[in-house]
């Protein structure tokens, strides 16, 4: 039995404790320290995800306290016209409602879990956003939608409305025909014409080059891809998601924690990428678990060891993990704490257990 080394639950909930009276959603650190969103950005449900991971295995009801009043904040944002809806939500309400059986989070969720299903474009095949560029307006998707989907697929689950498990099926085809190479590895953005649905551009936004392989939006795909399969039981996706683990892990170095972009000229003195770590371990669980595959359990424990022996942050910051990395070509977040690569760290820990 492969042995997992990893943070004690204390050391995680004296973490998440000194955050507790941020006045904003936590989002990437600078100098250690949070910095925060008013209204959640696209990464609020994060924060509140992991307030119900610390009630999850702590029992402590101040988590559940907190966690209820952070969602009050939330709440407003579920008919955002945003494919952000799913990391909005999904961690926050669906998470929430899973724990407490609270019918009220429930209801929420599926408002937004509507809003998202009214994004799905008929002719592009996706699930976008609208756009001003050059001043036309545009269709955008991109590979983090994957991530984006189990809201749908949850949705779909309580409601049994096609109207919730039709978009999410037709994005995934739709993103394994455009959005990943021959050999696996992902692009980014995809930019299409709302009137026609024909494609315009494909392109990185926070990779290295159009070409190159964005490590968390690898991350992000095999994740959302063994969700897909589980939700759905179509082979394809186990397939897609197979192979994009595939890539990811032949192209880790030797500590099992990726570079922000797998083919940056400058590896082996570039910045690292904790947060894809993080999700693609948490991901790599659920995928061994669904194709009965060992070696991708055995990549995940591999992930694990490494942030919790590397990658954690000492007392001096508020973060969990450290060297994560947000948007390197914008200079934002670059190795720091990033909140959902705390998140996925954190629910992978739990998986470990539960895998143990």
């Amino acid at each position: 039995m492969t042995q997992v080394s990893y943070p004690t639950p204390r050391y995680i909930l004296e973490k998440v404790d000194r955050s507790l009276g941020l006045r904003g959603f936590p989002h990437i650190t600078r100098d250690g320290k949070w910095q925060t969103t008013s209204d959640g950005y696209w990464t609020g449900g994060f924060w509140v995800g992991l307030l119900w991971l610390c009630y999850k295995f702590s029992h402590d009801e101040k988590y559940l306290s907190w966690a209820y009043q952070w969602l009050e904040r939330l709440e407003r944002r579920k008919q955002d016209k945003t494919f952000d809806l799913g990391f909005l939500f999904y961690p926050s309400f669906v998470l929430g409602y899973q724990i407490t059986k609270d019918e009220s989070l429930k209801g929420v969720a599926l408002e937004a879990a509507d809003t998202l299903s009214a994004l799905f474009h008929q002719k592009a095949g996706f699930i976008y956003n609208e756009l001003d560029f050059e001043g036309k307006k545009i269709g955008r998707t991109c590979i983090d939608v994957m991530m984006e989907l189990p809201l749908l697929w949850w949705a779909y689950k309580e409601t049994g409305e096609n109207r919730h498990f039709r978009p999410a099926y037709q994005h995934c085809l739709s993103t394994i025909g455009k959005l990943v190479r021959g050999d696996y590895s992902t692009i980014h953005v995809l930019d299409f014409d709302l009137k026609t649905g024909q494609i315009m551009q494909k392109f990185t936004a926070q990779g290295y080059s159009n070409d190159s392989c964005w490590s968390r939006g690898q991350a992000w795909a095999i994740y959302g891809f063994a969700m897909a399969y589980r939700a759905s039981q179509e082979k394809r996706f186990l397939d897609a998601a197979s192979g994009l683990a595939d890539y990811f892990i032949q192209n880790l170095p030797d500590d099992y924690v990726p570079y922000w972009d797998f083919n940056d000229p400058e590896i082996p003195n570039s910045v690292k990428d904790s947060s894809a770590a993080a999700i693609a371990c948490s991901g790599l669980f659920t995928l061994s678990e669904l194709s009965h595959k060992q070696k991708f359990k055995d990549a995940a424990i591999k992930m694990l060891n490494s942030p919790s022996a590397g990658y954690v942050f000492n007392n001096d910051s508020e973060g969990i993990l450290k060297h994560g990395c947000f948007h390197k070509p914008a200079k934002l977040g670059v190795d720091g704490s990033l909140i959902w690569g705390d998140y996925y760290f954190v629910e992978a820990l739990l998986k470990s257990v539960i895998e143990e």
